[in-house]
């Protein structure tokens, strides 16, 4: 008698391993969307909100919040490398696809993953690079709050790590998903 599994029950699980990695990475990049989206929020609402309480001091008591003026410089790193995250999780960012378009299916997927190896390997090196820079920036202080700069810097940490995540994410869907490439420009146009 024969102990091996049959080829159709081989094909069912290799489905089902598929079906959940491709629910897995789903699920990661929502929770990545909802903490850009969180962010951008906070991080809008914090400036907005200091900076109107203290254009409202400032004309009716004529005086300020000095600390309101450093909260940009902390916070709105935080915002671009947010909304970056947010491109990278809709497959936004700015593309020129014109000759991947016209290329066919598998080979589309072929470039695309290859894309997403080159950008994954990108954020890597930045990250790398950029390191010396953040880890000199704790010791360097805001005026004012006497915060370190750290706190901005980091965002550089968060966008480009997540963004590599995103791009093994992509590149997982692409192996994985028996569905057609949506290469329509109309689908992928946020403007």
């Amino acid at each position: 008698m024969n102990n091996y599994p049959s080829r159709g029950s081989i094909k069912a699980m290799l489905d089902g391993l598929s079906g959940w990695l491709l629910c897995f990475s789903s699920a990661i990049r929502r929770s990545i969307y909802i903490i850009g989206a969180g962010i951008i929020l906070i991080s809008f609402s914090a400036m907005f909100s200091a900076i109107f309480a203290n254009v409202l001091l400032r004309y009716i008591f004529d005086q300020g919040i000095t600390w309101a003026y450093e909260l940009p410089q902390l916070l709105f790193p935080w915002s671009v490398a947010a909304g970056m995250v947010l491109a990278s999780t809709m497959k936004g960012n700015i593309s020129i696809d014109s000759l991947v378009n016209i290329l066919p299916a598998t080979i589309q997927r072929i470039v695309l993953i290859a894309v997403n190896l080159v950008i994954g390997a990108t954020c890597v090196g930045v990250l790398h690079y950029a390191m010396p820079v953040i880890k000199a920036s704790k010791y360097t202080k805001l005026a004012e709050t006497g915060l370190p700069q750290i706190y901005g810097y980091s965002s550089l940490v968060f966008a480009f790590s997540l963004i590599a995540v995103i791009s093994l994410l992509n590149i997982i869907d692409y192996l994985l998903s028996k569905q057609t490439v949506d290469r329509n420009p109309e689908n992928n146009n946020y403007s």
